[in-house]
This record gives structure tokens, C-alpha cells and sequence, in this order.
């Protein structure tokens, strides 16, 4: 289903400091970050997930789960994904990265019991003359959502050769975004075999 997947309610989970790629399916599933069936008080915070068949972020239904400070990127069928709208705060998104080239920025149903702001969103279609992206996220601010988010590149040191660290001049350090570190990522020492 996911890299990470959680279920129902959780306050207080916090899913944090993961590397997630590669995740593939035959049928269904291949997400990166998974809130499902109603998975709610969860927070996602300081993971890089990248070429996931599905999307790197899906959302089924919940409430009030925090994902911030992620960088979502080369996801192949859509970055970001959720089903179910409901009555009441579903999610809040920030200071996210979403950087991609193939797919769409959004797949599923999105209304408007979520916030969405403070991100940085970038195509990489666009320089080529492919604006549609662009055109679907100024349409998504119409409706009031990520007023103060970017659609511009962040600047990734290689991302093509998944080195998804900030080039200095990033718009993503002025705008807050935190760096990950990834040096210790893996399995932990204590927990590999002989």
C-alpha cells in the first residue's frame, strides 16, 4: 500500500526523518506516505519521498494530520493524492517541497476541508513549455488555496541523481523550508544481523 501506512486514530504518531522510493505495485497502492480509513492526529514531518508509482503523499480520510516540511518529488502517476471529503479539517500541508515531471500535481478529490500554504511546487514540464501545471495551481489558488505558496524551482543540488539537498540560492531556504538530514537514514546498527 505504502511505505508508510497508518491507520485510524492516532494522536500524537509522528512519522519522521524517513527516505521513501521505489515504491511500485502490480494493482493498487504504491504510495509513499499512506493516511488511510480515517487516520487522523498524525504528523508526517522531514521525509523525502520520491518515485512512487501512485503518489508520494495520499490521504483517504481523516482529520487533523500535520505533513510538513517534505519534499515529495519524481512521483509517477500524481505527487499528491486523496479520496474522501469530509466536514471537518482533514489535513494541513506546509512547507512542503513537490517537485516532479511526469503525472499530475493532484489526483482524487479536493475540496476545501484542508489547509494548503507555505509550499514550494515546481514542474519541471514548465521550461519546457508545458504550462498546464502552472495553470492547474494558479486555478487551485483561485479557490483560495496556497496563497503565499511558490510554483518555482527549489533547487535541488541533483535531484535526477536523487540528491534532493538545497543549492544555496534556493527560494526554499528564504521561504523556511528546513533541510533534511539524511546521513542516517537505514537501518540502525543495533538492528542489523551479524
Amino acid at each position: 500500500m505504502g511505505g508508510v501506512y497508518r491507520l485510524d486514530v492516532q494522536p500524537g504518531t509522528i512519522v519522521r526523518n524517513n527516505l521513501i522510493h521505489d515504491v511500485n505495485v502490480f494493482a493498487y497502492g504504491g504510495w509513499g506516505l499512506y493516511t488511510d480509513e480515517g487516520s487522523s492526529g498524525v504528523v508526517l514531518e522531514n521525509n523525502v519521498v520520491y518515485r512512487c508509482q501512485s503518489a508520494g503523499f495520499h490521504q483517504h480520510y481523516g482529520r487533523a494530520n500535520i505533513i510538513r516540511n517534505n519534499i515529495f518529488a519524481f512521483n509517477k502517476e500524481a505527487q499528491l493524492a486523496r479520496t474522501r471529503i469530509e466536514p471537518k479539517l482533514s489535513f494541513i500541508f506546509t512547507n512542503n517541497i513537490v517537485y516532479f515531471d511526469t503525472g499530475w500535481l493532484w489526483s482524487g478529490n479536493w475540496g476545501d476541508d484542508l489547509k494548503m500554504d507555505h509550499n514550494i511546487y515546481f514542474d519541471t514540464r514548465v521550461a519546457a513549455g508545458d504550462d498546464h501545471t502552472r495553470e492547474t495551481f494558479r486555478a487551485w489558488q483561485g479557490r483560495g488555496h496556497d496563497l503565499r505558496s511558490l510554483f518555482v524551482d527549489p533547487l535541488f543540488i541533483a535531484a535526477r541523481r536523487d540528491n534532493f539537498r538545497l543549492d544555496w540560492k534556493s527560494p526554499a531556504r528564504r521561504f523556511g523550508f528546513r533541510q533534511i538530514d539524511l546521513n542516517g537514514v537505514g537501518v540502525r546498527p543495533k538492528y542489523r544481523g551479524p
